[in-house]
């Protein structure tokens, strides 16, 4: 009797299906910047940056996930939603002092403020006072993509050469851009500069919730989110705790809720507290 080649089982349907997408991409990137992908002849370079730390960098790399599937928050090491979500409130608010994040438990903007806790015009300015002439980039997305949804110019933009000298930092997230689709919402990001273990993972959860809040506003399903990382880097200091976290083992998606801009995580369970230094 002939063997017949059946499909999956029903148990391997189910472990396909909840695979972690969004962190076995994001461990890919960690994997090909680190040890270069040699399969696909992409090569990292030493770079002497700024901080003066130096990394090693690769050129124009992504990550694309369905954000009405899971919420993009690692599950292989311990992140704090506490950050995020206290960022994304006060990037959308347009205030630049850190004390409000200090209140809410957060310092990661703590080394770059002044005496006073300013940062300057930076992210939050340019999204609700681009240039400070009160122009209102949100509100004005907000209203494109529900009056002319087929516009090719639902963007914000949060580099502005004007102003780069009177910023602490300059914004290192600083495109989105809006797509709608079949009463959907895609959203592209991108990001000039990327700390692909420290930074990225904040960052991927702060650009989720704009897509999410975006969405909610303009009564529509939050969908695609596509970043891309211009310079894709991990810094020096950071290689053992690379190579931690990519031994630990991760968990399923993340389900969530977002309904009346709070963001609910469902069956978040954090993992080990990997650190690493901060390069300023």
């Amino acid at each position: 009797m002939t063997n017949i080649p059946f499909g999956p089982s029903i148990i391997e349907c189910v472990n396909i299906i909840m695979i972690n997408m969004y962190e076995k991409k994001y461990r890919k990137l960690l994997e090909d910047v680190l040890y270069n992908d040699l399969i696909n002849d992409s090569f990292s370079v030493e770079r002497n940056d700024r901080t003066g730390v130096g990394c090693i960098s690769q050129f124009a790399l992504g990550i694309n996930i369905d954000i009405d599937q899971y919420f993009p928050i690692l599950t292989g090491k311990k992140m704090y939603p506490m950050i995020f979500e206290s960022e994304f409130e006060w990037f959308i608010s347009g205030h630049t002092n850190v004390k409000e994040l200090q209140e809410k438990g957060n310092t990661i903007w703590n080394e770059w403020a002044n005496s006073a806790g300013d940062l300057g015009p930076v992210y939050g300015h340019q999204l609700r006072n681009f240039n400070s002439q009160g122009y209102d980039q949100l509100e004005s997305v907000l209203n494109s993509i529900q009056n002319e949804p087929d516009s090719r110019r639902h963007i914000i933009s949060l580099w502005n050469p004007n102003q780069l000298n009177e910023m602490a930092l300059p914004p290192c997230y600083l495109y989105f851009q809006f797509f709608v689709e079949n009463n959907k919402l895609n959203m592209f990001a991108l990001q000039r500069s990327a700390d692909l273990f420290l930074g990225v993972p904040y960052d991927m959860a702060l650009f989720a919730q704009l897509l999410l809040y975006v969405a909610e506003k303009t009564n529509l399903k939050a969908n695609n989110l596509d970043v891309k990382f211009i310079d894709a880097h991990i810094y020096n200091n950071h290689f053992e705790a690379v190579k931690t976290y990519l031994n630990e083992p991760y968990t399923s998606p993340i389900e969530y809720k977002y309904e009346n801009e709070i963001l609910t995580l469902k069956n978040y369970k954090a993992g080990k507290v990997i650190k690493a230094p901060v390069a300023i």
